[in-house]
């Protein structure tokens, strides 16, 4: 146990020679003082973490100095001593917070040690409790000041709406500049791109460099999430590339996938984002004359090989997603197409978009349609998989950014000029833009309530939910458990998006749940981290509560840590691409959580 800092006040010289000795003999630091005008003297000049002090004192009794110790120093533990204290005496000392009282004559001293040990855990835990709500009052006035620039924001939208939807198609022209305006013409090869974004800006983006041997290397890149906030991310990412590519004596690293993704990834962490990136990829670079593609990948979903005798596959390639500081061996793999042999890189938001019905389109659909297309131009291959994926959608809008790169071969190599590049393949690139400005709600502060309707549990979720909410949402669910009857309502009419603790409490309990009227953007992100089909969705309202739940969340840093922690653990066990995905994020919390646990008390 750390050492106190103590101040014994007594107008007995004997008692206050017995306590110095006592306290410097367990190695405390220990103050005297006869009276209470000199302990004060103390006090302005010394924090102490226990005050013990007689009640009857002359010139100033123990009461009145207890109260002006605790005007000085809220925190210090304070101890009387009496033998002739009356209950009135005692409940004023309680009314002005006194820990505890000591007999006189002093008891012996095992006693006494019981009583300062508990006096001294009591002030620790004070301490700690102030810390951390004063902790809590800088982060929340941090928090009201930004979430009140957002109602201010929002308030403004309706009548911006037209400003910002004119800025949104200025911004989709200038991210379409960030795309090829189609594939330059490689000898015997052809190439075919697509690209249709959820939101009016996107996360994904394709692109080639030409590389002074001749080969060309072409890229696909899935920044985490979508809308306005993953294209600015895209921005920066793809300036990282070309400032890479244009630097002198870089076009033999951009000739090697691996190290390409491993230089990306140091210079991701080196830009420290906070929060942080994390960006999937996938890199290939073609020898035109070889009919080689060496290719690598950084947590992007495996291509798709068809090859002579149209036998589909994948390509067994992979690494951690990019922006994650864990290091990573990532590797290349070396293949050699031949004459119609066929190769499809595609985002997850392809292979993952599932029907309204919640049927997921799977990679395996990708390599029954990519069988059939042995030989085919790489327009036709494109064609195809569109007319596939919007037959699955049946009409309903997709909640991920699409993406895919169709690269087949076309012929034997027959001389070694491998590429013209003023010249491009007409109609090789498609991009699909949304048709209207998807409206935004006005934002509200986020707030989650609880009730009862019989014995059923309503929880009801509103604005945007956020981690600072889930030692009550946790509360609320172990309430339900313990009084209500399977399934707890979760009310999510009013929420406007989860993040992704608040998506990991929910899946933990997801069997004992029905989600009532989800918007598209919440089961978008239930979509994305591979959830959907794990939680029983109604469209109809919400039943109302009759009776409200009242609740005390544990104010405790540790256990708000243990709760994150415990989310995240859920949504990575969830999948293997979450497993992928939150790896690191899961063994950095994990850390962090240790450290805390085993640091030194301050």
């Amino acid at each position: 146990m750390a050492k106190l800092t103590v101040l014994v006040v007594d107008d007995e010289e004997l008692i206050l020679h017995v306590l110095l000795r006592f306290f410097r003999r367990r190695g405390d630091r220990c103050d005297v003082a006869p009276g209470g005008a000199e302990a004060l003297r103390l006090v302005e000049a010394q924090r102490y973490d226990l005050v013990i002090s007689d009640i009857a004192m002359p010139e100033m009794n123990g009461l009145e100095l207890i109260r002006r110790v605790k005007e000085r120093q809220p925190d210090a533990v304070c101890i009387l001593m009496s033998g002739l204290g009356t209950r009135g005496d005692i409940i004023e000392a309680l009314k002005i917070g006194v820990f505890d009282f000591i007999d006189k004559p002093i008891p012996d001293l095992a006693a006494l040690t019981m009583v300062i040990d508990r006096a001294a855990e009591s002030g620790r835990l004070v301490r700690e409790r102030n810390a951390l709500l004063e902790n809590l009052r800088e982060q929340n006035t941090k928090l009201e000041y930004s979430l009140l620039r957002l109602h201010e924001a929002f308030a403004q939208l309706h009548q911006q709406e037209a400003v910002l939807e004119s800025d949104l198609q200025k911004a989709q022209r200038v991210q379409r500049t960030f795309l090829p305006a189609g594939f330059p013409r490689v000898a015997n090869f052809d190439f075919f791109g697509y690209y249709a974004p959820c939101d009016q800006l996107g996360g994904d983006f394709f692109g080639t460099l030409a590389l002074a041997d001749g080969r060309m290397a072409l890229y696909l890149v899935d920044v985490a999430g979508h809308g306005v906030s993953a294209a600015m991310i895209t921005v920066t990412f793809r300036e990282l590339m070309r400032a890479g590519h244009r630097s002198t004596g870089q076009d033999a690293l951009f000739g090697e996938p691996a190290r390409v993704l491993r230089t990306m990834n140091e210079a991701l962490i080196a830009e420290h984002f906070d929060p942080p990136i994390y960006v999937s990829m996938i890199y290939a670079v073609i020898d035109p004359g070889s009919g080689e593609v060496n290719v690598a990948a950084a947590g992007h979903p495996p291509p798709i090989l068809v090859a002579r005798g149209g036998a589909a596959g994948d390509v067994e390639v992979g690494g951690t997603v990019l922006g994650t500081p864990a290091v990573t061996d990532y590797r290349a793999k070396r293949l050699l197409l031949g004459p119609g042999d066929a190769l499809l890189f595609y985002s997850d938001g392809l292979s993952e978009m599932r029907s309204p019905q919640g049927r997921e389109l799977s990679a395996d659909q990708l390599r029954e349609i990519m069988a059939r297309q042995h030989a085919q131009p790489a327009r036709t291959i494109g064609a195809e998989v569109e007319r596939r994926f919007l037959e699955h959608l049946e009409g309903a809008a997709s909640t991920d950014d699409i993406t895919f790169l169709v690269v087949a071969r076309t012929a034997a190599a027959v001389e070694p000029t491998v590429r013209r590049p003023d010249e491009i393949i007409p109609d090789s690139v498609k991009i699909v833009m949304p048709e209207k400005l998807r409206r935004v709600s006005g934002g509200a502060r986020g707030q989650i309530h609880a009730g009862f309707r019989g014995r059923t549990c309503i929880v009801q979720f509103r604005g945007l939910t956020t981690w600072q909410l889930a030692p009550a949402l946790r509360e609320m669910l172990q309430a339900a458990k313990a009084r209500a009857e399977p399934p707890v309502c979760i009310d999510l009419d009013g929420c406007e998006a989860l993040d992704s603790t608040m998506l990991g409490l929910l899946l933990q309990q997801s069997a004992d749940l029905m989600l009532h009227q989800p918007n598209p953007r919440v089961l978008g992100q239930l979509h994305e981290m591979g959830v959907l089909h794990l939680f029983k969705i109604s469209h109809d309202p919400c039943p109302q509560p009759q009776v409200a739940m009242a609740i005390t969340p544990a104010e405790s840093k540790q256990a708000c840590s243990d709760l994150i922690l415990s989310a995240h653990e859920a949504l990575m066990e969830a999948s293997a691409r979450n497993r992928e995905k939150f790896r690191d994020v899961v063994e950095s919390l994990r850390q962090e959580n240790a450290a805390a646990v085993h640091a030194p008390p301050k």
